[in-house]
Order: C-alpha cells, then structure tokens, then sequence
C-alpha cells in the first residue's frame, strides 16, 4: 500500500512540475490570447508532407499542423485555423486576421523586413525531372530550351527566374521556358502529360511526392537558395513570438519535434534548435 501512494504522489509531483512548465510558457502569452485561450493560425493546407487535407476529409495533417498543435499544448491554448490562400497569408498577419502563420513558409530577407520568423526547418528550392527523362536532364544545365513548370504562388518560381537568368539568359542561350502554374500538383501534372519537362519543388515535398506516385520522379542539380521555414509573426507582436518560442524550444528539447520529422520522412531538413530570425536567443 505505501509503495502505491509513493507512486501515485510521484506521479501527482510530475503532473504538477508538467503544468508549472506549461504556464512558464502560457505566463508570456499577450493578455488577449490568455482570454480568448486560442492562437488564430494562417494556413494554406496544400503542401504535403508540411500542411494538407486528409483525402476526403477537411481534416489538416502534417508536419506543420503536428508542430503548431505541440506548441498549443505547451502553452495551454487551442489553435483555431485560417485555412486560405498563400499569397494572402502575409496580408493576413498585418491585418490581424491571423496571429501567426505556419504554412511551410520560407524565412527571407524581403520577408523578414516586415516580419519575425521563428526558423523551425530548413528547407530550399530542388529541380526535378521525370525518371523517363534522368537521363537526358542530367544537369541544371541541360535545362537550356526545355518548359520548367512551377507554383506560381511560391519562392521556387522566382528562384528559378534567377538562375535561369544569371546561368542561362545572361550567357547568350536560349534560356528555360519557365510555365507559372497554380499549384506544386499541377506543375507536376504537366510534366506527367509531357508539357512540362521538370519542376522544382522543396527537398521534403519531392520526397512526398516521389511516395505518392512511387518513385517518378528525380532530383536534378543542387539545392538553390537554402533558406530555413518559419513561423511566421507581425512584428508589432514580439509578446507572441517570444511565447511560441519558449513553448517550441521545449518541444526540441523533449523530443517531440525530432519524432515529428521522423514520422514524414523529413529528418533532413531537422534543426538542432529553434531560431529567431536567424539567431539562437537564450
């Protein structure tokens, strides 16, 4: 009998030291998320394996929603989403429509001049071919005179609009017909329908790709403009990102992140800490 009550008190002890973290975290929060006890998240739900539906369902999964719903559970709140389209998730932030975004958003130098990033992975721009065509399309390079279909909505586009230019244009050649397209599932569409002869895409969103259709495509060249994902914040909100970060250090530090990309298969782009614009805070 005592042996259980020690037990059963260890266990209460535990279950208290757990809430006295979670509030340290909570304690940073604005007053008026503490009230409402939800954070509003910008969402574009498109973009497996970072954020999408499940089929059939308006059910969101992946590995931004399993982040953003670890760093709720820290602080004591509910994430209520905004799921719409990525061109207006900016807008959305500096009209408070949104308290923050996660939507496998690249940290920039443009954005960050009007934003605060919280970097959580680290991610870039990666070419791509079909299988049939690996062998032909070797190199970036050899890109010159073919169509490159991409989302439109993305940093892929105008990364490839630089190389493209600084590589190809600028040397006299002819240059890659560059297809604006308004989806990364489209992009691939054309390609699979022979009007497209490659894409460009992020490292983790190619590994998910090449699982959903087993394998058709392949990487081709270097990864372009490695830049980290981050949630993202206006910056007349630093209460907020001070918050959310204190809460995701504490999913690094427990393990729950390293899980988290282990399940989708995107260890490669893991951090080994979260980063404020770039900088590790204490």
């Amino acid at each position: 009998m005592k042996k259980f009550t020690a037990i059963v008190l260890c266990l209460l002890v535990l279950g208290l030291v757990g809430t006295a973290f979670a509030g340290e975290s909570r304690d940073l929060l604005p007053d008026s998320i503490k009230e409402s006890g939800k954070i509003i998240v910008g969402i574009n739900g498109i973009f497996p394996p970072m954020e999408f539906k499940e089929p059939g369902t308006d059910t969101l999964v992946g590995i931004d929603v399993e982040l953003v719903e670890a760093i709720a559970k820290e602080l004591g709140v509910k994430i209520q989403y905004d799921d719409q389209q990525f061109d207006q998730l900016i807008n959305s932030i500096n009209t408070k429509r949104v308290d923050m975004v996660i939507s496998g958003m690249s940290d920039s130098a443009v954005r960050r001049e009007s934003l605060d990033f919280i970097d959580y992975f680290n991610s870039g721009t990666q070419c791509f071919t079909t299988k049939a065509l690996a062998g032909e399309i070797t190199d970036l390079e050899a890109l010159d005179g073919k169509t490159l279909a991409v989302s439109a909505a993305t940093d892929y586009l105008t990364t490839m609009q630089k190389w493209n230019e600084d590589n190809l244009v600028s040397k006299g050649k002819a240059g890659i017909n560059i297809m604006a397209v308004d989806s990364a599932a489209s992009a691939r569409m054309q390609m699979l329908q022979g009007r497209a002869q490659a894409s460009a895409l992020s490292p983790e969103a190619l590994g998910w790709a090449n699982v959903q259709q087993k394998g058709a495509f392949v990487a081709v060249g270097p990864l372009l403009e490695s830049n980290p994902y981050g949630i993202a914040f206006s910056k007349n909100n630093a209460q907020l990102r001070d918050a959310v970060y204190a809460a995701l250090q504490k999913v690094f530090a427990d393990g729950t992140y390293m899980a988290i990309m282990k399940k989708w298969g995107a260890e490669s782009g893991a951090l080994t800490q979260p980063l404020i614009n770039g900088k590790a805070v204490n």
